[in-house]
């Protein structure tokens, strides 16, 4: 049975390229098959990526900074963070973006942050004790997330979450100090 191509429309889908010649059903003369791989491969134009503006913030290099605790990962102790932050795993401590960034936290449904977090922006969808400071910016309660302890916030959102904490409105222009 001979499996090779045939004529030149089977080189076009893949096939052996018009400089091999056949001596006898499945064999070639002029060594391995040559295929032309540009055929098969994307087109690096149309080659979906993530836009790098989307995946963190510009740090004073201008390269963009995204940070990511993953699920299983334990932290424990104070972080300050540049960018923004993904917590997926568990945190035993405080998490500092500073406050001229627009930073985003992040805890996800598997993320736990047993302590303070201030940023900018915080979102929860995961469990969290302790301070959510936002002054000048949003917090955003998901209808997965259980937080308990206190928010100071310029803006709130809240979708359904376990809340058993004390709120603090605090205006835009507030420097973030507490009072």
């Amino acid at each position: 049975m001979n499996d090779l191509p045939q004529d030149s429309e089977d080189t076009a889908a893949g096939g052996l390229s018009d400089d091999h010649q056949r001596t006898q059903p499945g064999e070639l003369q002029d060594g391995p098959p040559k295929v032309a791989l540009g055929h098969t491969m994307p087109e690096v134009g149309r080659v979906p990526v993530l836009a790098p503006s989307l995946q963190g913030l510009a740090s004073q290099g201008g390269a963009l900074r995204h940070s990511t605790l993953a699920r299983g990962m334990e932290f424990s102790g104070s972080a300050v963070v540049v960018g923004s932050l993904t917590v997926a795993g568990e945190v035993t401590g405080q998490l500092s973006l500073p406050a001229p960034a627009n930073g985003h936290v992040t805890v996800t449904e598997t993320g736990v942050v047993e302590g303070d977090i201030s940023a900018r922006n915080i979102s929860v969808l995961g469990r969290t004790n302790g301070l959510l400071d936002a002054p000048g910016g949003k917090v955003s309660l998901h209808g997965t997330a259980s937080v308990t302890g206190r928010i100071r916030y310029t803006h709130l959102q809240v979708n359904g979450a376990d809340l058993n904490a004390q709120l603090e409105r605090v205006r835009a222009d507030a420097d973030g100090s507490a009072g």
